[in-house]
């Protein structure tokens, strides 16, 4: 995920290299240079104009970036400020697949940006949700292949079959104690209406992992409350289906070109043009980058689920709000 392991002296090169690869005469969306600059000078404390940059060779980025990370981060950087369009150009689509080829960058996210590129929304469907972290999460169930094999692409996100079990573990958490992780859990669901994991026409357990950070983090499940999740979460792990992730959330919820299999009303994209909507994203990637643990791989929220949520957020460094 971009930011974290470039230095703030790394951020005019970082900035000309989008610019360079991303702006084919013209940017594929007016909001593209506004949100670069919103998250170049809260997270990098570079103040650039992004309409007015000097161009930058692969050839001269790579000769002064050595560090493969900071290199694959620009490449991150790239793929995120195309996911904003409501149209992405073929063109643009191929200049960062030749930045990625040129920096020995591999990326799954590529295939992502070619497919919307090229309008291809039922191939770009399947490389996003096999991409993701919800699927790696869904692998640790033995029984879901054969779920996959059944129902396809909504068994990565969706309760498919019924499970009283599972349903019942998710019930429970109204007895945690007030003020608790799992019940403010149990409370999210409530106040929205969702239905558990276990029971149809909720998500699936592997899902419901994003859910529990929604409470940890006290983001909403509006658009802009889902983007925030997925910048955070981003922010605190090296997965990358943590990656695919956040860029499908951005396609869904602002370009509006990925098309989402959760909820049964489209998402018509713009959900990020509200009042301070990109800073919103900046600093959920600044409170994401201060936390100090992985909460996207290795940890099974239940365990804290009698745990206060004001501790966990103290103990885990989740920082409020700005």
């Amino acid at each position: 995920m971009f930011f974290k392991h470039s230095a703030l002296s790394d951020a005019p090169l970082m900035a000309r290299a989008v610019y360079s690869a991303c702006h084919q005469n013209t940017w594929d969306s007016d909001l593209q240079p506004q949100f670069l600059h919103v998250i170049f000078k809260n997270l990098m404390q570079h103040d650039c104009d992004f309409n007015a940059l000097d161009s930058i060779t692969v050839e001269e980025f790579l000769n002064q970036v050595p560090d493969q990370s900071k290199r694959k981060e620009v490449i991150d950087l790239m793929l995120t400020v195309e996911m904003l369009c409501p149209q992405i150009s073929p063109a643009v689509s191929e200049s960062i697949s030749a930045w990625s080829h040129g920096l020995g960058v591999d990326h799954n996210g590529l295939a992502l940006l070619r497919d919307l590129a090229n309008k291809s929304i039922t191939q770009a469907q399947h490389d996003f949700y096999r991409n993701n972290y919800y699927h790696t999460l869904d692998l640790a169930d033995p029984n879901y292949v054969q779920l996959e094999k059944k129902y396809g692409l909504p068994a990565i996100m969706l309760t498919v079959e019924q499970s009283p079990q599972l349903l019942a573990k998710y019930d429970a958490l109204e007895f945690c104690p007030p003020g608790s992780l799992g019940r403010l859990f149990w409370e999210f669901y409530k106040q929205r209406g969702f239905f558990f994991p276990g029971s149809m026409g909720g998500v699936n357990h592997a899902v419901a992992h994003h859910d529990w950070i929604h409470v940890l983090t006290d983001y909403d499940s509006d658009g802009i409350g889902e983007m925030e999740v997925a910048a955070f979460s981003a922010m605190t792990t090296d997965s990358p289906g943590a990656l695919m992730a956040f860029l499908g959330v951005l396609s869904i919820f602002q370009g509006g070109l990925l098309k989402t299999i959760v909820g049964t009303a489209p998402h018509l994209g713009h959900e990020l043009e509200v009042v301070n909507g990109p800073l919103r994203i900046a600093d959920a990637l600044r409170r994401g980058k201060k936390c100090a643990i992985d909460l996207v791989t290795g940890i099974d929220f239940f365990d804290y689920a009698n745990s206060d949520v004001i501790e966990l957020r103290n103990k885990w460094n989740i920082t409020a709000k700005s």
